[in-house]
């Protein structure tokens, strides 16, 4: 650590415990050493960072200010460090991301795989949030790519990269639609329906349709969870309206057909890779970016072809 932080690190601790005497427990430093190092800067400021009670610290407005950037300067410290030691040549370092629910599924543990064995040392930590705290996790500093469904345009957000996933109708693939290749949602009226609820995002669409072709639903379960909408529809409790993502797994373990909705009103979904434009990224985190991208291409490509084979057969009926 450089000699300025030896304050940083007293002063944290006092407001974390606020306590001189807990403080100096904690630091395994005597408490007048502690109280010395704060008086100084105070001093230096010309305003004091705690108010001082019989009962022990509170931080004033000035100390709540320098609280958040001490925070801020020692992720900075972090990442530093990583790009120093990747100068030094150790292809190491550690990478944080942040995923909606539904990108956790083994298509994309595959690709963590592959990237763990061609950089070993590189390790990641996941979290799985809903689109508002991934883009509050990524202003804040705390992930460095988060993965988004429809995120909103931002000067505080950029995407790097993404695909655009179409939706469409999942039935089991022993159900009578299994075999067709495009479908309207009016199609859909006499079958029993899983109904998506909010908070998944796919309840939207569904409701648009519903109030654009005006049919009524035979509907069998309703559920706000994409893992509890999945499997109904594999058991075969009834059919429902899902992106292609969903379910890549199941239908390629032949599980689950997807079966794209033709409807013009429909727009498909945008997954997006996220970053801050602020973010200096260190180098695990740059290779990371890279594996990232070439997965996005690949989704977009599979995507094309899903959309071709639909083209393709609405032309073979004319």
């Amino acid at each position: 650590m450089f000699a300025f932080s030896r304050f940083l690190i007293y002063f944290t601790v006092v407001a974390q415990q606020g306590s001189l005497r807990k403080a100096s427990e904690v630091l395994h430093v005597s408490a007048s050493s502690v109280d010395r190092q704060i008086l100084r800067v105070e001093e230096q400021l010309g305003m004091p960072l705690f108010e001082r009670y019989p009962s022990g610290l509170r931080m004033t407005a000035a100390g709540e200010i320098l609280l958040n950037a001490a925070k801020n300067w020692q992720k900075e410290f972090s990442r530093v460090c990583t790009q120093l030691d990747d100068l030094r040549g150790l292809r190491h370092g550690h990478v944080h991301i942040a995923t909606i629910d539904a990108i956790n599924r083994n298509f994309f543990t595959s690709l963590l795989q592959n990237i763990r064995q061609e950089y070993p040392g590189i390790s990641f930590t996941l979290t799985t949030m809903s689109n508002i705290h991934i883009a509050s996790a990524l202003i804040s500093g705390d992930v460095d790519f988060g993965i988004m469904l429809n995120p909103h345009s931002s000067r505080e957000l950029l995407v790097k990269s993404f695909a655009d996933l179409r939706l469409g109708i999942v039935v089991n693939s022993e159900h009578p639609l299994a075999n067709m290749t495009s479908i309207r949602f009016s199609q859909c009226e006499s079958w029993p329906f899983i109904i998506p609820s909010a908070p998944l995002m796919l309840a939207e669409p569904l409701e648009a349709l519903i109030n654009a072709s005006r049919i009524v639903l035979n509907e069998a379960a309703r559920t706000n969870n994409i893992h509890m909408l999945r499997s109904l529809v594999r058991d075969n409790v009834g059919i429902s309206i899902m992106c292609w993502l969903d379910i890549v797994d199941e239908h390629r373990r032949g599980e689950l057909q997807f079966i794209p909705l033709i409807d013009p009103l429909l727009k498909p979904f945008t997954l997006s890779l996220c970053v801050a434009p602020q973010r200096q990224l260190s180098i695990a985190a740059s290779m990371m970016q890279r594996e990232l991208e070439t997965f996005f291409a690949l989704l977009q490509n599979e995507e094309m072809h899903v959309a071709n084979k639909v083209s393709s057969s609405q032309s073979s009926h004319y």
